[in-house]
């Protein structure tokens, strides 16, 4: 992609990270949650 276009979206992004924290919080929150269901179930099955 070009820079420019590359910068445009960082600062977007950035900008909607900033005013919806809430929503950044609360998908991390799953991400993880995601993340140690499966380690337990890989652990679970070795």
């Amino acid at each position: 992609m070009e820079e420019k276009a590359l910068e445009l979206r960082r600062a977007y992004q950035r900008e909607w990270r900033r005013k919806n924290k809430d929503k950044v919080r609360s998908n991390n929150l799953r991400y993880w949650e995601r993340k140690a269901q499966k380690a337990v179930q890989n652990e679970e099955a070795q």
